[in-house]
Order: structure tokens, then C-alpha cells, then sequence
């Protein structure tokens, strides 16, 4: 019996040995390694692909200075978050201070709180304030923020955003108000470019040199000197970005029309969308060509109050980037749609519809994109879904900035578990009575089958 008890007993110590030492050896491979697993659902603690686009082209060495106390939860999110940027580029330098030990680096740097981080190449500093209040840890928007970072100490050509005013435009200045374009202009500046207004009613040229035009539904009409402006900027090689909605424009319409682009007097109707949250006037997109822009681009955007978009000719040179469903129609019978009724007529052209398209003229270098929507960067739109990723890589893309292309950091999303009161029931039954249940007898029979041993 003794010889039996110290068999198993050694084998029970020899696997519970085993577990253990494979269990460190898989740690310590992991750790040597770098190697992560996310199992979030949005991919939470792995860096965006617009992290990777920023990280992959850095030309010089940066400093980050981190300031942090020795111990805290906000350093330790800090360093999971910045390894993902160091394990991809060795040009990029961590060193942590604490301001208590080296006060003299934090006064240097103008340190004020605990989390702050000064990022710095040969010319540039920049400080961020990483520090949640709230939580004790870092801000969700820290990969963001240290990423636009990195993109401005890299890029030594500023580029500028002009968007044009004086025939009643959105207001690019107004982030409170649902059709202002303030947050797009928030995530122009985030990507690196400057944004200005620009008032072609004065008669200065438009500025071309490492500039992008940006025209945001217009509601009175362009001057014949405005529109030859506006072609003579574009036949030198202009770089600009069209939101014509419906039922304005004519004239710009008109214009782009000369370049390839089809904008047709109408309003898209999609009843379809009704049932993914858009609705008759605001059709969901999930239909993108192949294209530099939308080159792993996975995600539904909407655009509200549309007018539809083709292209006059098919070339290598143009593309419509977006499309309709099949059940939208493009409605041009105004006068029965201002009564509150939109039905498809047979006159009416029948979906797939463009919403979105580019141009490219190889000899001149220009590059031109058109959009039948202004509401869909709006500041009640821009963040749905794929929004703010489609228009920000058009963008990119119009600038000559290709590299940048791709899909910007995620925020995190609480997860959520919906469950009917039946399988609520059958939940409590097997937690609270089935399972505890079992143990208790089976606790009971082996009681009693030892006393009668």
C-alpha cells in the first residue's frame, strides 16, 4: 500500500512539475520573443495600420522622454503601448524619468504632472499629456496621439488644406453644430496638415505648392472669373476635393465635367438602408473599387443626401470609388420629392450608384475627387464606421501623401452580452441550483461510502 501511495504520489509531483516547467518555458519564449496575442474584439493593444504606415517611414532617430513615477498603472500601459512602436522601428529612443529623482530634466522640459511625454528629433519638440485622471492609466487616445506625433516630427514639408468660403460653405470653424465640418478639420490637423480658408472672391491665385483645395457644398453660384480660377489652378497640376450635394453646383458641376467626372442633377434614394440604421436619403456603402484608397478598406460608410457620381470616361486614370446598393434609384423628380414622396420610375436609373470618384491626369500631375455628399464628413457623420477613414485616405491620396493610407487608431468598445429572460433562466438553474447541487450529493455519497469503509 506504501509502495502504491508513493507511485502515484511521484507521478502526480512529476506532472504537476511538467505542467509548470512547459507553462515557464512558454512564458519565456513569449517574452523573449515579443510575442502578443490581442483578444480584444476591435484589436485594442495592437497598434492601427496608420501607426504601422507612420512608423515604417520614419527618417530619422526620435526621442521619447517619458516621465513617469518608477511604479504606476499609467507607466506600465504606457510601456505595452510603446513597445509596439520600438519592436517596429529601432529609430525610435525610450528613456523614463522621474521628475521626484531628476528634477532637473523636468524643469528643462516644463513637466508639470506625471504621464507627460516629450517626443523630439534635431528641430522639433512635442509635448503630450498622456496622463487619465480618471483611471489612473493612460488616455484611449494615447496610440493616436503618439502617432500623429511621430508623423509631424517626420514630415519636413507642410502641407496645407485650403478650404474655400464666400459662397456659403460649411463652416470648417464650427465642431458644435451637427453640419459643421470642425471635427474633420480636427482630424486634417491630427493627420498633419494645416487647414486655412481661402476666399477666391478677393482674386489671389490659389496656392498650389504642397496644397490641397477643398470645396464643401457651395450654395450660391461660382463667378465665370472664379470658375476659370478654378481651371487654370487645376490645369497646372491643382490638387482638389469636390462635395457637391444634390441641387447645387451647377456651374462647378459643369467644370468637373471637362476633367471626366459625370455629377448628375439628382438625389439617391436606397430604402434598403433603412434596415442597417441609414435611411431613404442616406444610403450605406459597402461596394469600393480597386484603388489605392480603398486598397483594404473593409468597413460600411453612409452618405447622407447624396447626389450620384459616374465618370465620363473609363481609364486607368479614373475610378468611382464607392456604390450604392442595387435597390437605390436616383430620383430626379424634385417637385414630388419636396411633397415627401420618392418612388422609382422607370425614367429613373436604377443602382448600383457612384457616390465617390477620382481622377488622376498623368501629364500635368493633378488629382481631383468628387463627392455627391458633404454631410457624411459632417460632425454627426464623420465618425460612422468607415466615414472618416474613406475621406482622410482620399486626402492622402489627392496630396501625393499614398504612404499614409490606411486605417487609423480604434477606440475602445464596451462589450455587450444579450440574453433572452429563457436563457437567463437556464443560466441561473445550472450556476446557482444544478451545479451547486451536484457537488453537495456527490460530496454526500462520497462521505458515506468512506464510513462504511
Amino acid at each position: 500500500m506504501k509502495r502504491r501511495r508513493l507511485i502515484y504520489g511521484t507521478n502526480a509531483l512529476v506532472s504537476i512539475l511538467s505542467v509548470c516547467g512547459i507553462l515557464i518555458l512558454i512564458n519565456y519564449i513569449f517574452f523573449k520573443t515579443d510575442i502578443r496575442i490581442d483578444m480584444t474584439d476591435s484589436k485594442l493593444y495592437t497598434v492601427s495600420e496608420h501607426t504601422t504606415a507612420v512608423v515604417d517611414n520614419i527618417d530619422g532617430d526620435i526621442e521619447v522622454i517619458a516621465f513617469f513615477k518608477d511604479v504606476g498603472v499609467d507607466k506600465g500601459e504606457f510601456q505595452d503601448l510603446i513597445k509596439e512602436y520600438t519592436r517596429r522601428s529601432g529609430k525610435i529612443k525610450v528613456r523614463y524619468v522621474n521628475p521626484d529623482k531628476e528634477p532637473g530634466i523636468a524643469k528643462k522640459y516644463d513637466i508639470k504632472e506625471y504621464g507627460t511625454v516629450v517626443m523630439a528629433d534635431d528641430e522639433q519638440t512635442i509635448k503630450l499629456r498622456l496622463a487619465d485622471h480618471i483611471s489612473g492609466g493612460i488616455l484611449k487616445s494615447s496610440e493616436e496621439d503618439i502617432t500623429n506625433a511621430i508623423f509631424k516630427l517626420n514630415r519636413k514639408v507642410d502641407k496645407t488644406v485650403y478650404f474655400m468660403t464666400g459662397h456659403g460653405e460649411r463652416d470648417v470653424n464650427d465642431d458644435i453644430e451637427p453640419e459643421g465640418l470642425g471635427v474633420l478639420r480636427k482630424a486634417l490637423e491630427d493627420e498633419g496638415y494645416k487647414v486655412k480658408e481661402f476666399m477666391l472672391l478677393r482674386g489671389d491665385a490659389i496656392p498650389e505648392d504642397n496644397s490641397v483645395l477643398l470645396v464643401a457644398a457651395p450654395k450660391q453660384s461660382f463667378s465665370l472669373k472664379e470658375i476659370g480660377m478654378l481651371k487654370t489652378y487645376l490645369d497646372n497640376g491643382g490638387k482638389a476635393i469636390f462635395l457637391i450635394e444634390p441641387r447645387s453646383g451647377p456651374e462647378v458641376a459643369g467644370l468637373l465635367k471637362g476633367y471626366g467626372f459625370e455629377i448628375r442633377d439628382d438625389i439617391i434614394v436606397d430604402p434598403s438602408s433603412k434596415l442597417e440604421g441609414g435611411g431613404d436619403i442616406a444610403p450605406i456603402v459597402a461596394q469600393y473599387a480597386h484603388h489605392d484608397i480603398t486598397e483594404g478598406f473593409r468597413f460600411a460608410t453612409i452618405f447622407p443626401y447624396s447626389r450620384s457620381i459616374d465618370i465620363a470616361e473609363e481609364d486607368i486614370d479614373t475610378a468611382v470609388l464607392a456604390h450604392t446598393g442595387e435597390y437605390s434609384w436616383s430620383e430626379t423628380n424634385f417637385e414630388l420629392f419636396d411633397q415627401g414622396v420618392a418612388q422609382q420610375e422607370d425614367n429613373d436609373m436604377a443602382g448600383p450608384l457612384g457616390v465617390a470618384a477620382v481622377v488622376e491626369n498623368e501629364g500635368n500631375k493633378s488629382r481631383v475627387a468628387v463627392f455627391g455628399s458633404v454631410d457624411f464628413v459632417s460632425n454627426i457623420f464623420i465618425d460612422f464606421s468607415g466615414n472618416r477613414d474613406l475621406f482622410l485616405n482620399t486626402v492622402n491620396w489627392v496630396s501625393g501623401d499614398e504612404n499614409l493610407i490606411s486605417i487609423r487608431p480604434r477606440a475602445g468598445q464596451v462589450g455587450k452580452l444579450a440574453i433572452t429572460n429563457k436563457q437567463t433562466n437556464v443560466i441561473f438553474f445550472f450556476t446557482v441550483i444544478m451545479i451547486p447541487a451536484v457537488i453537495f450529493f456527490s460530496g454526500i455519497a462520497i462521505w458515506w461510502k468512506r464510513k462504511r469503509l
